[in-house]
């Protein structure tokens, strides 16, 4: 990006520097210059129907200046400076540049190019960059991307009070996206100890008015509810929320542990869970080929053959230790699909480190064709490299 930029700007100023340069020698007169016999021919012209008199002093006042002659037809030499003109492009290049700095754009430009390349960096890379993205924050407070990055920053860091004071700025400059009042209103309930302000009870509110699936809104006023011993309301913000995970997620499973809390709660039966007919999976990978930790784990059940197309079921995970094991059964199931309708099934497994499902993104994947739903003993899963 800074390189098209540099160009762009050398370009930029070399036509200013041929303009300077070239213009004064194609912008000349084309004809002799005025005399006073030019301007003398002129006022006879507009006196014409005035007195003699006029037009004799007139001509009068033209003999006394001594232009009674007629020109010389000969053009006047343009004198130019080759030293001036040259000090001008290298004045205007200086001027240019030091209005660019000043105005800070130069930093913009490297700022959004270490931020194309974060996935990338290192964690003191990422903190110094944020400290740099802080200084043109305070430099230019109503730059929203910044206040934006900063905030989900800090909330996601566990530094709700600081990722407050920029959702503030946000909301000030009149902000209104549903996103950006549920993350405000989340910041300012963690930063004030879990409990919920009026302010943070209006933001959450209309952020949900807008869009009742903003998830920051809902586990907000689900958290303030529980903490209020609402544990009626909190198993309705909490619900809605677990309704947005996948089957058989973390999220989704402890989206139901806190509701089922709060069931207890209020006194209410727990109904017991009817395990459905599931495959138990249990995956290895070679020795000396271990993932990242932060690698995600797609364990994945088609119709029995089928290599593609979208599953009957899915977990999405991530390993804590090898061989792990995991189960997929109804409520991992997707689109309305039931595993349990199915005899036999292919299972596949994918190691992503981009968090995105498929093959291409897999660094380790294996499949079994034919695998038997019901069965209690796990099925092995051996990974290899793709």
């Amino acid at each position: 990006m800074s390189d098209t930029f540099l160009l762009a700007a050398a370009l930029l100023l070399l036509s200013a520097g041929l303009l300077v340069l070239l213009l004064p020698r194609m912008w000349q007169r084309g004809g002799a210059p005025e005399t006073n016999a030019d301007w003398l021919r002129l006022r006879q012209s507009e006196l014409k129907d005035e007195t003699p008199q006029l037009r004799e002093e007139a001509a009068l006042r033209l003999i006394e200046d001594g232009g009674v002659s007629e020109p010389s037809l000969a053009r006047l030499s343009v004198v130019y400076s080759g030293r001036g003109q040259l000090l001008g492009v290298l004045g205007l290049s200086i001027s240019v540049w030091l209005l660019y700095w000043q105005l800070g754009s130069w930093e913009d430009v490297q700022i959004a190019e270490e931020l194309g390349r974060i996935e990338q960096s290192e964690p003191e890379e990422v903190r110094a960059l944020i400290e740099r993205i802080k200084d043109r924050a305070e430099a230019r407070p109503t730059n929203a991307d910044y206040a934006l990055l900063l905030g989900e920053y800090y909330l996601s860091g566990n530094e709700p009070a600081e990722a407050l004071r920029y959702y503030e700025r946000l909301i000030g400059a009149g902000a209104t996206a549903p996103e950006i009042l549920g993350k405000a209103a989340q910041a300012e309930f963690l930063a004030s100890n879990r409990v919920l302000s009026r302010r943070a009870r209006a933001w959450a509110e209309q952020a949900l008015a807008v869009d009742p699936a903003q998830a920051a809104a809902l586990a907000t006023l689900g958290m303030a509810a529980f903490e209020g011993a609402d544990y009626r309301q909190a198993i309705v913000y909490w619900q809605r929320l677990r309704d947005l995970e996948a089957p058989g997620s973390p999220g989704h499973e402890m989206l139901g542990q806190v509701i089922e809390r709060s069931r207890r709660e209020l006194g209410e039966p727990i109904e017991p869970v009817i395990a459905t007919p599931g495959v138990v999976v249990s995956v290895s990978i070679p020795e000396r080929q271990a993932p990242p930790e932060d690698s995600v784990i797609f364990i994945l059940a088609r119709p029995e053959g089928a290599d593609s197309g979208m599953p009957i079921a899915v977990v999405r995970t991530t390993a804590v230790e090898w061989p792990m094991t995991v189960r997929l059964d109804d409520g991992s199931s997707m689109a309305g699909q039931r595993l349990s309708d199915f005899a036999r099934v292919s299972i596949e497994v994918q190691i992503s480190e981009n968090g995105q499902p498929g093959r291409d993104n897999a660094r380790l994947w294996s499949a079994l064709e034919s695998v038997p739903v019901g069965g209690d003993d796990p099925v092995l899963v051996q990974l290899a490299v793709d």
